[in-house]
């Protein structure tokens, strides 16, 4: 009986019914605008859509893979976000349904699906993974795999709340070889969806960069929805400022290690010298991209990293959340960094460029709040939610 009135303590507020009629209403306008603009300019839309696609389903993808760090670690600082975690999660197969367009749009954005591929030597020799049928089959492996295993932590998330205390090892089973295939089939995904991008291109640390890109977009999404959170009820004496010291730490981490991945990657693709490989970065360093590059480099490592070197800081939410908002707009500008310059010689913005972001971003928020709202805001039958709550 205690469990039933401990999961009715802490239900979703009622202001998330707002939050879901207004991001459905800004993503309908604005995909009706991106329609519009695919009549206009049909090889935009696809590039733009890629990237407006890409931005928001790493979210959703690196909450799954925080899920089971929470399950392997225990992390009291990941439970009191699991259910926004799992609602990200279980959005995965809605980002599967909007990436069949591209069923239609392949030649325009990946140089590899053009009848003059042919006649690229470079490309032939990886004809055997480069390939239509065989790009849609693993498209389909993979978003079968995140499905299940959203599915199957979920699922185990809810029977803990009624009260059956085997799952909570089950999930931790589920967890450990669930995260290590995690980092591997989101390696083969980004090498599909962004370094092919160049199909001449081709780096050993690239997997890594997006995984640790995947991590830190979802942390930053999270320090927002705890935000949210903590301004409403029930949530409002439960997150503190403990709470978001950590979220400023694992930030703080994470822009460092994505930095890292980043040198790492540049040094080891430049000291080869060789001209297929080194070719990406020259992409980036001329036709007015190096103009683009270099502030890239200082927005999105050095400013975060000395304004999140702040103790006080990283536990005044307010401020927390305008550094995650920050980065959220410099993860959009680092990724169409990764995507532009394979399709434009010349550094170049296009007004699809921004309502295919927003249609994705809306639509899907639309659908994370449906799923945010079908359970407890906190796992309530979780043996180490008592440790929580008496922090609070």
């Amino acid at each position: 009986m205690s469990q039933v009135y401990e999961a009715s303590r802490y239900q979703p507020p009622s202001a998330l019914d707002g939050v879901q009629t207004k991001a459905l209403i800004v993503g309908v306008v604005a995909a009706a605008i991106s329609i519009a603009g695919f009549f206009l300019d049909r090889t935009q839309f696809f590039q733009s859509y890629l990237v407006g696609w890409i931005f928001w389903f790493v979210i959703a993808l690196g909450c799954l893979g925080w899920t089971m760090i929470q399950h392997l670690t225990g992390g009291l600082w990941a439970l009191v976000l699991r259910r926004v975690l799992e609602a990200a999660a279980r959005t995965l197969p809605f980002f599967g349904l909007l990436f069949l367009p591209f069923v239609f749009g392949m030649e325009e954005v990946w140089s590899w699906t053009r009848p003059e591929a042919a006649n690229d030597p470079l490309i032939q020799e990886k004809v055997g993974y480069l390939n239509q049928p065989f790009f849609w089959g693993r498209f389909a492996f993979y978003f079968v795999f995140w499905t299940v295993l959203a599915f199957l932590l979920s699922r185990n998330s809810a029977k803990q709340d009624e009260g059956d205390e085997k799952v909570t090892v089950r999930m931790r089973m589920i967890s450990g070889p669930g995260i290590v295939l995690f980092v591997l089939i989101g390696s083969f995904a980004s090498f599909d969806w962004l370094m092919s991008l160049e199909p001449h291109w081709f780096s050993s640390l690239f997997g890594f960069y997006f995984i640790s890109s995947t991590a830190l977009a979802a942390m930053l999404f999270m320090i927002v929805c705890a935000w949210w959170l903590h301004r409403q009820q029930p949530l409002d004496d439960v997150l503190t400022k403990r709470h978001f010291h950590d979220y400023g730490k694992f930030t703080l981490a994470l822009v460092m290690f994505w930095a890292y991945m980043t040198l790492s990657q540049f040094l080891i693709t430049w000291s080869g010298h060789i001209p297929e490989f080194t070719q990406w970065y020259d992409a980036r360093n001329t036709g007015g991209w190096k103009s683009y590059t270099v502030p890239l480099i200082v927005l999105h490592f050095f400013v975060p990293f000395l304004i999140l070197l702040s103790a006080s800081l990283k536990k005044q939410p307010s401020k927390l959340v305008l550094v995650a908002l920050y980065m959220l707009v410099m993860r959009f500008f680092d990724l169409y960094w990764q995507a532009a310059p394979n399709w434009h010689e010349t550094l170049t913005f296009h007004w699809l460029d921004v309502t295919t972001l927003v249609a994705v971003g809306g639509l899907w928020l639309f659908v994370f709040v449906r799923e945010l709202k079908r359970r407890a805001l906190l796992p309530v039958g979780d043996p180490y939610l008592k440790e929580v709550l008496g922090h609070v």
